[in-house]
């Protein structure tokens, strides 16, 4: 029997975590614009408290894309981001600088942090993974892996992991930076959407997708191949018999024994975990280029074709949809019961989970590409003009 679309909606909030302690830290907070505009703010869902600019303030018609989602760590009350200049800024909660460290090229992964050990792994896109003591900046080493890392790297007791742009998995030692293995498969010629699947580490499988549409599921001890699925082989031809993007462009989501990927044009895949075998697929959900999980049932899809979903993971049914008017829908960021996202050419966006209803928005006029990272009451986002965001969700002091 299927359940009433506003009883699932609200089973899949209770299942939801709830806020930690207080990551706001002390001081004064006031909006004082930032971009080519004045800022146009709407207050119901989110309160702005300040913004730091940490790239080039750039004039002109050419303004970069910036992809960097902060590293946060409440306990310690600091933020770790980059910027598309190349350079990482550790700051306090409410904003004041700790330390720079160039990082010779773009960063466009979010930096990958270990509170309890105190260290910081940022990745570029001159393809070099860079350790640093995360309390200074102190550099322990750094190892080129080649290729542009655009993700996220993912942690072991000894081991790291990447994936660049050009469709290589690395894995380094955590101590030495030195290469322990690697997993390559050749990119197809002709275009693709130009973001990149990150990594998943789940039950001894570290998941990932590349440019030809082909999910894998590696062995992180040795990078040896536990199973593959060509979700490319199930696409038709376009309506002129050109081929179509068969990207999957998603990081791997799993959720009990399923793993979640969309191809950008063959639609929503389950997996299972164990096999890769399909479970289902859903075609009509295309273009998707993240999927957030909103509770063990709800998934959010970020879609270049249908804007921002919220989907019944069990029955595949819009809850409801927002297209934004400019631009694509970024990354979405689900706390409580609000989602986050930004358009590539306009505002960041807050809706309401339950409903789709939009509850505020922040113009920057220079539009947002990056990821919102959300703790204990506090949510910070990179506008693609380098300015870092500072706001407080609703109920935060």
């Amino acid at each position: 029997m299927r359940l009433p679309a506003r009883l699932v909606i609200a089973s899949g909030l209770a299942l939801l975590a709830g806020c930690g302690p207080d990551f706001l830290g002390g001081g004064s907070y006031r909006w004082v614009g930032g971009g080519r505009e004045a800022p146009e703010v709407s207050t119901r869902a989110i309160r702005l408290r300040w913004r730091q600019q940490i790239s080039i303030d750039y004039e002109g018609a050419y303004v970069p894309v910036e992809r960097s989602r902060p590293a946060l760590d409440p306990g310690r009350d600091r933020l770790y981001v980059g910027s598309a200049a190349g350079e990482l800024w550790a700051m306090t909660a409410t904003g004041a600088r700790i330390y720079t460290y160039d990082a010779g090229s773009g960063i466009a992964a979010q930096p990958t942090l270990d509170v309890h050990r105190n260290e910081l792994f940022v990745s570029t896109e001159g393809g070099v993974v860079h350790k640093l003591d995360a309390s200074d900046g102190d550099l322990a080493w750094r190892s080129e892996v080649g290729g542009a890392i655009s993700r996220e790297a993912v942690l072991t007791e000894d081991a790291i992991y990447v994936v660049s742009d050009d469709d290589v998995v690395s894995a380094l030692d955590r101590e030495t930076g030195e290469a322990l293995w690697r997993y390559r498969r050749d990119a197809p010629e002709g275009f693709y959407v130009s973001a990149h699947a990150g990594l998943t580490l789940a039950d001894g499988h570290l998941l990932t997708a590349f440019t030809s549409g082909v999910v894998v599921s590696l062995d992180p001890a040795d990078g040896a191949v536990r199973w593959e699925r060509d979700t490319a082989a199930e696409l038709e031809p376009g309506p002129d018999g050109t081929p179509r993007f068969a990207d999957v462009d998603t990081t791997p989501l799993v959720i009990d024994d399923l793993v979640y990927i969309a191809s950008f044009a063959g639609g929503l895949y389950a997996l299972e975990l164990e096999s890769g075998s399909v479970r289902w697929r859903d075609e009509a959900l295309t273009g998707v280029t993240h999927i957030t999980a909103a509770s063990r049932r709800l998934l959010v899809l970020s879609s270049a074709e249908l804007g921002v979903a919220l989907v019944d993971r069990e029955d595949r049914e819009i809850l409801w949809r927002k297209v934004p008017p400019r631009g694509a829908p970024g990354p979405a960021t689900v706390t409580d019961d609000l989602v986050l996202f930004g358009e590539s050419q306009g505002g960041f966006i807050t809706l309401s989970l339950t409903t789709g209803r939009e509850l505020g928005r922040i113009e920057t006029g220079h539009g947002f590409s990056a990821r919102a990272a959300v703790a204990d009451g506090r949510g910070f986002v990179l506008t693609n003009g380098g300015v870092l965001l500072a706001f407080a969700l609703p109920g935060a002091r």
